[in-house]
């Protein structure tokens, strides 16, 4: 293999969602997008040795935004390549040392303190000292190669990555994008004037035979707060910690003031209080007031009494993890409710195998024990199949692939699939 081609690499996160982590061999350069962690036990990392064996050294590392998908093995790749600076917005900066501290802790929750988590803490600490902070749209010069940061839209702080490279050419990493502006955040910026030799686009929903809408998705859950509400019963919305749980709070925020929904008590629970106390410092915004309370804590109880005393007080619970992952605060909340007939969980995203929320939607005899509703409301900030097809179009690449999605058999043939090296 020659690296004085250009070659794009998906050492994990190509045809799955989970695991981000690219390889792009450039003039000369060899650049990582990404270092993220699936939801499973068994493989957690992406393929951390073939890297190695392509790329001995690095010029960069990019990591778009602060999803654990995207971010949570960035202290293993920095360990490895411990000279190499890695690149992020100031934004993500800011959330790194959170999601990832939390993603470790869920990943040793059934062994907690053991010499393998103690030795990621530190790597960690380790990593966050080589981030080099960078403003959107500042150029990165790497020697023949640059580098630039375009706002994602999805989430705070999530960029897409230009790879400028020859005579004039570039590529495009999308990464997780969105074109619409959210409660939280504007729209996403594209290149312009660029001549794009390849476009690597996200893919969650571009395969989705169901087109979302976000104006449908809250008035159903608007629905579903007063449907619950009347019954006297608690709902439970797992929420992601970043970026959903904000989404949803300022639309229910905003549901209260215009008086479409009645003035509840909302508390928000898990890592959702403390990501959302870095959206307001950020962004200038409200998110907790009156009717909208972090959950307290209480001394003396254990977390589950803790949990039963907030079900007390509050009408509605937000708390992580979206997916009900065993063991996360949210996951003792459902255990509760499942048995309270007039109570309700709503889930709002996407859902792993591996997670007790899709085993509890996809296994009969799991779902019938829970005698409380179960509703799910699409709240996105992924691009759909629209989206990209007009991103595709806007760009008109000379090659485009897609990555982070799964992809059905007829469509294999534009999909990057784990470890294939593709030439452009």
């Amino acid at each position: 293999m020659s690296f004085r081609e250009n070659l794009f690499i998906p050492i994990g996160g190509g045809n799955e969602i989970g695991a981000s982590c690219y390889l792009y061999i450039v003039g000369g350069k060899k650049i990582v997008v990404d270092a993220g962690v699936r939801f499973s036990q068994k493989e957690p990392f992406p393929d951390f040795n073939l890297l190695k064996n392509l790329a001995p050294k690095l010029d960069a590392i990019v990591i778009t935004h602060a999803h654990a998908d995207h971010c949570a093995s960035f202290h293993i790749l920095s360990s490895l390549y411990p000279e190499t600076p890695i690149y992020t917005t100031y934004e993500s900066a800011q959330l790194l040392a959170l999601m990832v501290e939390d993603a470790i802790k869920v990943r040793y929750i059934r062994d907690k303190n053991s010499p393998l988590e103690l030795k990621e803490y530190r790597l960690l600490d380790e990593a966050l000292s080589r981030i080099e902070r960078r403003n959107f749209f500042d150029r990165i010069d790497l020697g023949g190669v640059e580098l630039e940061l375009l706002p994602a839209g999805h989430i705070l702080g999530a960029a897409s990555v230009v790879i400028r490279f020859g005579d004039g050419d570039a590529l495009f990493h999308t990464s997780d994008i969105s074109l619409k502006p959210s409660e939280t955040t504007q729209g996403a910026v594209l290149p312009q004037g660029e001549k794009i030799k390849l476009l690597v686009s996200e893919s969650t929903y571009y395969y989705a035979k169901k087109r979302f809408n976000r104006e449908e998705s809250r008035r159903e859950l608007f629905k579903t707060l007063l449907e619950t509400y009347e019954r006297r019963g608690k709902l439970l919305i797992p929420v992601f910690a970043l970026g959903r749980a904000q989404e949803i709070l300022l639309t229910i925020r905003r549901g209260i003031e215009e008086g479409e929904l009645p003035p509840l008590s909302i508390y928000v629970d898990g890592l959702a209080r403390e990501v959302s106390n870095i959206y307001e410092n950020l962004l200038e915004i409200g998110i907790f007031n009156y009717f909208i309370q972090p959950a307290p804590r209480y001394e003396g109880l254990s977390f589950e009494e803790s949990c039963e005393e907030n079900l007390r007080e509050a009408d509605c619970i937000l708390s992580t993890s979206g997916m009900l992952m065993e063991g996360t605060p949210s996951y003792f909340y459902a255990k509760i409710l499942s048995k309270r007939k007039e109570s309700a969980i709503a889930f709002s995203g996407y859902l792993v195998e591996e997670s007790f929320g899709y085993r509890l939607l996809n296994d009969r005899k799991l779902l019938k024990s829970f005698k409380c509703k179960i509703t799910r409301h699409h709240f996105s900030a992924h691009s759909g199949a629209e989206e990209i097809a007009e991103i595709a179009q806007r760009l008109s690449p000379e090659k485009r692939l897609f990555v982070h999605g799964y992809p059905p058999p007829k469509n294999y043939g534009e999909h990057a699939y784990n470890a294939e090296v593709v030439r452009f």
